[in-house]
Formats: structure tokens, C-alpha cells, sequence
């Protein structure tokens, strides 16, 4: 099961969210088929990442869940361009043509009271605007990492920055999980020790 495709990915947002859930709740919220809901109920069932109670369906293990992605999804094959630029953080995040994103470390950024990153991370549908707005600050030493969405972003963007379940997956993708650790603790109450 590619937890990356549209339906499925639909399903097991609503599921890392929601965290006791039945099948028909997640069709009425998703507007995916019952058959595709319970193929992938079925499928994290069998895996122990859920259980199932007396009415509903418990998330236990939201990490293993979270672990599947990185299988089927890289952020490197995503990464389009890589910009070194010149000037601040903050002006360069002001300019930011519309439609863009923030995403990996900049969304954690935004989240984290002590994560402070290096690069500003965005998504765009057209990174080549990107390109030719950031052409003339080029040279410098922020590097500025533009991603071509490849999973549905509609439900998880929140003022322009990933929201932290997208945060914490896309994190994960990028083979840096324990950068996102505090999110964890604050969507599912895990603690990395």
C-alpha cells in the first residue's frame, strides 16, 4: 500500500488526526470509497499500527505509520532547484512569489522555539517563477530549496507554512525525523528520549 497516493494519503491524514475513528466517519470527512477505507483500515490493522475497540478504531502507533512514508517517498527526488542567495531570512521570506509554501525546515522553524535553520524550504507549482524572481539575489549564502509538490497539499497548509503532520512527514522523507520530535510530542504525545 502507497501511503503517498491521493485516496490513501486522504485516509491516513484523517486517521494521524482524528486517532479513534470508525470506517464511516473517514468516508463522510474523505469522500474516498469504503472500499479503499477499508483496504487501508485493513492494512494498518494487520501492521498493529491501529486497533480495534468495542466501536471504533485506536491509532497505537502513529510513528510506524509516519515510518511507511519515507518507502515510497524521497523530498531529494522532489527537490527542483537550489538557490544560494543573498540577504536575510525574513526579507527573502517576505518576497516569496504567491502560491509558495513553506515546508521542512522552514515549517519547523515557524513551529520549534529552538530549531533555527540555515535554508528556506518552500513548495511551488512553478518553480521556474521562483528561479527568475531569485535570479537577481543570487550568490550569497542562504540557500533557498524549492520543492514541486507531489502529494496533496490542499488540507495541510496553514498560513502558508505545511501543517505539522505534513511538517513531520516530509521531515521524515528528508531522513531527519529527530528534528521534529517536539511535534510529535504535540500532535501524539510521543517523547524522544
Amino acid at each position: 500500500m502507497n501511503p503517498t497516493s491521493h485516496a490513501t494519503y486522504k485516509i491516513i491524514r484523517y486517521i494521524l488526526l482524528i486517532q479513534e475513528f470508525n470506517q464511516t466517519e473517514i468516508h463522510h470527512k474523505t469522500k474516498t470509497s469504503t472500499g479503499q477505507i477499508n483496504k487501508v483500515v485493513n492494512w494498518l490493522l494487520t501492521r498493529r499500527f491501529i486497533e480495534k475497540g468495542n466501536k471504533k478504531y485506536h491509532v497505537i502507533d502513529p510513528g510506524g505509520i509516519i515510518a511507511i512514508f519515507p518507502l515510497f517517498r524521497n523530498m531529494n527526488d522532489h527537490l527542483v532547484c537550489k538557490i544560494p542567495i543573498r540577504g536575510s531570512m525574513d526579507k527573502i521570506i517576505d518576497i516569496l512569489p504567491k502560491g509558495s509554501i513553506l515546508c521542512l525546515d522552514s515549517a519547523v522553524d515557524t513551529y520549534s522555539s529552538y530549531f533555527r535553520t540555515n535554508r528556506i524550504c518552500i513548495y511551488h507549482k512553478k518553480p521556474e517563477l521562483i528561479k527568475g524572481k531569485f535570479k537577481p539575489y543570487s550568490g550569497g549564502l542562504l540557500d533557498l530549496h524549492v520543492y514541486l509538490p507531489d502529494m496533496d497539499l490542499k488540507e495541510d497548509i496553514v498560513n502558508g507554512i505545511t501543517s505539522k503532520l505534513r511538517t513531520i512527514i516530509d521531515m521524515t522523507c528528508d531522513g531527519k525525523t529527530y528534528i521534529v520530535k517536539d511535534l510529535f510530542e504535540d500532535l501524539w504525545g510521543i517523547k524522544f528520549e
